[in-house]
């Protein structure tokens, strides 16, 4: 099944009645590798209809869909991204979720609310999870005296001061939707932060060094990681060019080297293998992005941000 059948079938599920819960996701690191803990926080009638309306109201705004990628704009409009569950860190969440009991596996005090990532919020139908609703816990999640700040609510046209209760909030919207094994994102920023997608890029970036001196693609590969870095800007390119391939294609190879010479990029080959230099670093990794592109309509060339293949039509 395509994702754009999949949103549709989101989009035709009928929620209105859904049963509705609220977890919270707290995080440790084993070997720098993220796990996760699940709680699920009891909530009254009122707050179970506002938390579905919240994820009614999402999945009813949104009207198209595409595939993430890692170079992809944020989605904008109703637009949103997706991307397979067990490709991110929401694969670890959803297999503890499934096992645990709204009823039982519970939070014990308001220590694991302080110390939460993230929440939930999960719609069953019939007992069986439907969609998912995640959520990145911001810092005034929990307002906490060494803030220096004094929470108030304005009641009876006064302050009252809280500073003895435990004042949280729920946002009004989400950054994705988990349902039939796809998550679709609303806010890429949020999502690659909440599922941790740095790490993810990293891993990437060192598996492409691996390969790139296996198959001799470049000279000066120790200029390349050095400038890379953590820097989740270069990151993203090098994760881009690891998904996409095309260094592994030798007509590709041979194009870039031609093309280069014809155009005049300055971009120079010893031995069929790319020289990396700190000068046309940022070029070569363009390039390998298959994102220097030629105007028919102006003959000009340009680097790009972000593309996107157009069909082939045909009468």
């Amino acid at each position: 099944m395509t994702i754009t059948q999949k949103f549709n079938n989101l989009k035709g599920l009928d929620l209105s009645n859904s049963t509705v819960s609220l977890a919270i996701i707290k995080e440790y690191k084993k070997q720098r590798i993220s796990n996760y803990n699940i709680k699920y926080v009891p909530v009254d009638e009122r707050l179970e209809n506002r938390l579905r309306d919240i994820l009614l109201r999402k999945i009813e705004q949104s009207n198209s869909v595409e595939e993430y990628s890692f170079d992809c704009p944020e989605p904008e409009g109703g637009q949103i991204r997706a991307i397979n569950s067990e490709e991110t860190d929401f694969g670890k969440v959803s297999e503890i979720l499934n096992d645990l009991n709204p009823e039982e596996n519970i939070i014990e005090d308001v220590e694991e609310l302080i110390l939460a990532k993230s929440y939930i919020i999960i719609l069953r139908i019939d007992t069986e999870i439907k969609v998912v609703g995640f959520k990145k816990l911001p810092e005034n999640w929990k307002m906490k005296k060494n803030k220096g700040l004094i929470p108030l609510l304005f009641k009876e046209n006064r302050f009252e001061d809280l500073e003895e209760e435990n004042v949280f909030s729920i946002s009004g919207t989400i950054d994705f939707l988990y349902f039939n094994e796809l998550l679709f994102i609303l806010s890429k920023k949020a999502f690659e932060t909440g599922m941790n997608f740095r790490e993810g890029m990293i891993s990437k970036a060192n598996e492409f060094y691996e390969e790139a001196q296996e198959i001799n693609l470049f000279v000066n590969i120790d200029i390349l990681s050095e400038k890379v870095g953590d820097n989740q800007r270069y990151l993203r390119k090098i994760a881009t060019i690891k998904n996409l391939g095309y260094y592994r294609d030798q007509l590709f190879l041979t194009n870039f080297k031609e093309v280069s010479r014809l155009k005049n990029w300055g971009i120079e080959f010893q031995n069929e293998q790319i020289v990396i230099t700190e000068e046309k670093l940022d070029a070569i990794l363009t390039i390998l992005q298959n994102k220097r592109l030629h105007s028919d309509l102006t003959e000009e060339d340009f680097d790009v941000e972000s593309v996107k293949a157009l069909e082939n039509y045909t009468e």
